[in-house]
Order: C-alpha cells, then sequence, then structure tokens
C-alpha cells in the first residue's frame, strides 16, 4: 500500500520526485505523459467536466487516478482536488469530499499479495501526496476517509483469505487481533457453549467439519454501557469461512471462491474497526456465527430437523441454503442478551440476489420503509450501493413445513424469489417491536471490472454501515 499523506502546498510547489496529476476536461479515453520545460513529469488524464460529476462518477475517477499511476509504473503521484469545481457535489458538502477522496485513494491502492511468492519487477506505487488541504476541517474529514477505508481493507483481507487459513478459530483470532489495543472486546464461544446455549442451527451447520464453529461477540460501547437512552446497534454478520454447500454439495466452478462466503462477518470487524477508531460515542455490537459447512459423516443432512435457540424447530430441506441458519440464531441472541436500537444484518446469503440486481448493488429487506430509504440514500453516499426488494407476509407461505415450524428453502423446491425466500427465513426470527434490516451482499461480495479495484473482496458494505452508525 502507497503512503498517502497531505500537504497544504499547491500542487505547483511540489517536488521533482512526485508525478503531477493533471485533470483536464477531455474526454475520459485521452491522456498523456509529458516532461515539462523544468523537468517535472506531468500525467495529464480526461476526466470529462467537472461540473457534470456524479457521486459516482467521482468516486470511479479517484479510482481511476490510482489505477493510471500503477499502469504507468509511476512511484510518487501528486494531485489537487477542490470541491469548488464539483458544482453537483457541493451538496454532499466539503467533508464528504475530502473523506470521499481519501477512502477511495486507499480503496483503489490496495492490493491482496499474501500468497504471491513472486515479486513483481517494475515499479511499485509508494506514495500519493494529496495537495490544497491547508484547512483543519478538510484534513480531518481526509483522516476520517484513510480511517474507514482502513477498516474496509481489514475487511478485505479477511475475506480474501483462503478457507485452510481462515477457518472460524482463525475467524475469531482476526477478530481478537483487530481490536487489540482498542475500547472493543472481543468474547468467543466454542462448540460446547454453543450447544449448551441451545444454538442447535449454527452447530447443525458447523458440526461437519474438523474445524468446530465458533460465536464471535465484539462490543464497543462508544456511548457508555449503562447508558439505557443508548441502545445498542447489533451488527450480525454471516461467518461461513468455507461453503461446500455441505452434502447437497455445489457443483464444479461454483465452489472456488466460497472462501468469500464469511464476508458478511469480516464486515463486522472491519466496520466496528473503523468505528473504535474514529471514537464514535455509539454503542454497537457485533455478532459472527462462524462455521465451515463441510462434507463428512458428520454433516447436516437433507430432512434432518435442527431446535433454534428460539425454540423453532427447522427442517432443512437444503443443506446450501446454510447462511440463514447461523443468522437465525444470532438474531436470537441478539434480542436475548441486548435491547437493539436496531439490528443489521450482513450475508452473502443467495445467488438469486445477483440475479435480481446484478452486481452492482447489494439487497436489503425490512417492514421499515423509513429505514430503506435511509439505506438508499446513505448508499448513494457511501459508495456502497443497495436496493430494496419485499417482505410481504405472502412469502412466507411456501416456508411452512409440515414435519417442524418452517423450513429453511421453499418446500416446492421453488426457483422464484430466492433473495427473498433468504429475508422471510429470518423475519421468522425477528420480533415485532425490533428494527431490523437484512442485507444480501452476494452481488458485491467481489469486485468486478467498472469498480477500478483489485480482484478479490471489495469489503462491502464497511463504509455504508459506519454512516449508518454515525447518522443513527
Amino acid at each position: 500500500m502507497p503512503n498517502i499523506t497531505t500537504t497544504a502546498k499547491a500542487l505547483t510547489d511540489t517536488q521533482k520526485k512526485y508525478c503531477r496529476i493533471i485533470l483536464t476536461e477531455d474526454s475520459l479515453s485521452w491522456h498523456r505523459l509529458v516532461e515539462t520545460t523544468n523537468g517535472h513529469l506531468e500525467y495529464r488524464m480526461g476526466a470529462g467536466k467537472r461540473g457534470e460529476h456524479t457521486a459516482r462518477t467521482f468516486r470511479t475517477l479517484i479510482r481511476s487516478i490510482v489505477q493510471a499511476a500503477k499502469s504507468h509504473q509511476l512511484e510518487a503521484v501528486a494531485l489537487e482536488l477542490t470541491v469548488t469545481e464539483y458544482v453537483k457535489l457541493e451538496t454532499y458538502g466539503e467533508a464528504w469530499f475530502y473523506r470521499t477522496l481519501a477512502e477511495n485513494l486507499s480503496l483503489a491502492s490496495y492490493e491482496y499479495k499474501k500468497y504471491k511468492t513472486i515479486e513483481k519487477k517494475e515499479k511499485q506505487l509508494k506514495e500519493i501526496l494529496v495537495c490544497g488541504l491547508g484547512d483543519k476541517k478538510h484534513k480531518v474529514a481526509f483522516e476520517t476517509g484513510l480511517t474507514i477505508a482502513e477498516g474496509t481493507n481489514i475487511t478485505r483481507d479477511i475475506a480474501n483469505a483462503t478457507g485452510d487459513d481462515m477457518t472460524p478459530e482463525d475467524l475469531a483470532e482476526a477478530a481478537r487481533l483487530t481490536f487489540k489495543g482498542t475500547k472493543a472486546t472481543v468474547k468467543v464461544f466454542n462448540e460446547k457453549d454453543i450447544v449448551k446455549m441451545g444454538m442447535g442451527l449454527l452447530h447443525a451447520v458447523g458440526k461437519g467439519a474438523d474445524d468446530a464453529p465458533r460465536f464471535i461477540v465484539i462490543e464497543y460501547w462508544g456511548a457508555g454501557k449503562t447508558n439505557k437512552k443508548d441502545k445498542p446497534i447489533i451488527l450480525i454478520g454471516k461467518g461461513i469461512t468455507y461453503d461446500t454447500g455441505g452434502l447437497n454439495v455445489k457443483p464444479s466452478g461454483s465452489m472456488h471462491e466460497m472462501h468469500l462466503d464469511m464476508s458478511g462477518g469480516a464486515s463486522v470487524i472491519g466496520a466496528i474497526s473503523a468505528i473504535a477508531e474514529l471514537g464514535l460515542k455509539k454503542n454497537v455490537i457485533g455478532l459472527i456465527p462462524a462455521a465451515e459447512n463441510s462434507v463428512s459423516a458428520k454433516s447436516m443432512r437433507a430432512g434432518d430437523i435442527a431446535t433454534s435457540l428460539s425454540g423453532k424447530t427447522v427442517e432443512i430441506l437444503h443443506t446450501d441454503a446454510e447462511g440463514r441458519l447461523v443468522l437465525a440464531d444470532a438474531l436470537t441472541y441478539a434480542q436475548k442478551h441486548y435491547q437493539p436500537a436496531l439490528m443489521v444484518d450482513i450475508a452473502t446469503l443467495t445467488g438469486a440476489a445477483l440475479v435480481a440486481l446484478g452486481q452492482q448493488a447489494s439487497a436489503i429487506m425490512t417492514k421499515d420503509d423509513e429505514l430503506a430509504q435511509k439505506l438508499v440514500k446513505l448508499g448513494e453516499e457511501s459508495g456502497d450501493l443497495v436496493w430494496p426488494l419485499p417482505l410481504w407476509e405472502e412469502y412466507k407461505a411456501p416456508l411452512k413445513s409440515h414435519r417442524a415450524d418452517i423450513s429453511n428453502i421453499a418446500t416446492n423446491f421453488s426457483r422464484f424469489g430466492g433473495c427473498i425466500e433468504g429475508g422471510t427465513f429470518l423475519s421468522h426470527f425477528v420480533e415485532k417491536n425490533v428494527p431490523w434490516v437484512h442485507i444480501d451482499i452476494a452481488p458485491r461480495m467481489e469486485s468486478i471490472p467498472s469498480d477500478k479495484l483489485a480482484k478479490g473482496a471489495t469489503g462491502e458494505p464497511v463504509r455504508l454501515l459506519v454512516e449508518l452508525i454515525k447518522q443513527s
């Protein structure tokens, strides 16, 4: 990762070691790398008309600058952007502008190289200098952006690790290491604890693996634990560290990326890490039910019936619908042990979410229309885009089981509305008076070319979660 710093100096005053990024209003395909008469190197790139940039195109522009610097093997670059030139962005405010600038410089700089044994011979980008930041408020906003990006990149590091290196116990250890020395505390429940507590769904999913399931609890009492007015926001992240599909094993070509199936849990760690680093005076609890959905003689079987922490029995009709099972027990735990102001579960839950929305936005499901609208708005502001799907009562009928209280998929094995089906299942474990939203991040599990990010985990929706908590 390059070192990203700021200076009050103007771009024209930078040293010769920096290649100056000059944004022109030419088309996006236009670019030139030139040496000026006084010996300064400049990379002139078309960015379109400044006044036409939206929040979305602005984020892409910043990432494109980093990509261009990397592709031209520039070791140190300097740039200067002024919010007043981007008139469509002024409504978001100056703090948003400089925070977003920092976030996207960092996110685009990220690369995951843990398993690379051969170093690239070309020169690497080592330094990014942002000029013209003399205003203290602008610098604070910029530093905030770097902190949020760091939380996002922590999420990417955890999610990008192989299933062999990120088992349930490894995920618990990653949480411990992340919050060591912070005001957040981590408690980990092992398999015996899980059975004793009655988390039968989490245990059913994880019992087939050699590395037993864990239940990870992260507590951050930024507003004070004894302050009854500040009820905690609960973030619940799916922590399936590797998903074979279980005995309903996934087909060839659909399994090799399933180390990313704990991206929801990783995002909870990353979001609370950023919140703790920022010192937000908010109470936030992170719950991560962690398990490997493996294939063995001990694995749960299609047709098994398991008893949830809530006491409801669940007929397991498909072992690859395991994420909703572990989340259900975590939702119940949250309501039993806390008084949630809001519960947010985050999960790479269904491939059907990609069918519904493509790979540009995560799906959200909630019965609170105001909350849904707020999340869509915050998604546009943060860059973690989301879009709502319905949670009507009519969707519950197909989940009625004649052998148990509920089944984990539609009893007629329907392929319709699979994303909604997952959210509907979870709704059975949420009390009516508890605010709750389900976020299916499967569409945003990994980056696509238009993201202008390194391949692998995106780290979403850390930015959205941080903004939601800040504004709650």
